[in-house]
């Protein structure tokens, strides 16, 4: 039977806060261990890199068709004389708490965090095309300037948007897509037009009434 969005909401949420005790975890390791910057870099080249691009390995890696035992043989196997230990370590003990299928959100909770900690805010910006380099610097500027701190961009392509960007600061979403506007106006013309019926039959009634 198919979940309902609250199902969803309730599930995403879930991860999330998954996500969080796990990412307070890894950087408190890392962070012990002087290598909180490698660590977070491993492991997003691990998320981008490998399971983003490797359908096979994220079966293995992040998925559930193989036993823990199995699981932690191929960490071994693939990572166990390149990836920095610490993380290494931790795959291993996600992997012993059946927690695999959450090192995305494990991975943004951890930077997300560090990012908080060090006094960055991390805004999303999306538009129809990439942005060219000349357009990101500039984009960054404006939002440190208008938010008083360091901004770090990270930009996603999505064609739906049709043109303009939507921002996303932290929880906060600001819409200055042209797909926005057309959804604006269209509901704007839609309200116009249903006052005008409204009163075209207001009229109407007066007429056949005097």
């Amino acid at each position: 039977m198919a979940g309902t969005s609250s199902d969803k909401q309730t599930f995403d949420l879930s991860r999330q806060r998954i996500g969080s005790v796990y990412a307070k975890a890894l950087l408190g390791a890392a962070d012990d261990a002087g290598q909180t910057d490698v660590v977070l870099d491993e492991f997003g080249s691990l998320i981008h890199d490998v399971i983003d691009q490797r359908e096979d390995l994220r079966h293995v890696i992040a998925g559930s068709i193989m036993s823990e035992e199995q699981r932690i043989d191929v960490l071994n196997k693939a990572f166990g004389d390149k990836m920095n230990p610490v993380l290494l370590t931790f795959l291993k003990v996600v992997t012993q708490h059946g927690r695999q299928d959450c090192l995305r959100e494990i991975y943004d909770a951890a930077v997300k965090l560090n990012n908080e900690r060090l006094g960055l805010v991390e805004v999303t910006a999306t538009t129809a095309t990439e942005l060219s380099q000349e357009l990101s610097d500039s984009l960054t500027a404006s939002l440190k300037a208008k938010l008083g701190r360091e901004v770090v961009l990270k930009s996603e392509v999505d064609p739906s948007v049709i043109g303009g960007l939507v921002l996303h600061v932290g929880d906060t979403v600001f819409d200055g897509s042209v797909a926005n506007r057309l959804k604006q106006l269209r509901q704007k013309a839609l309200e116009t037009t249903a006052q005008q019926a409204k009163a075209s039959l207001e009229r109407f009634t007066n007429s056949t009434q005097s």
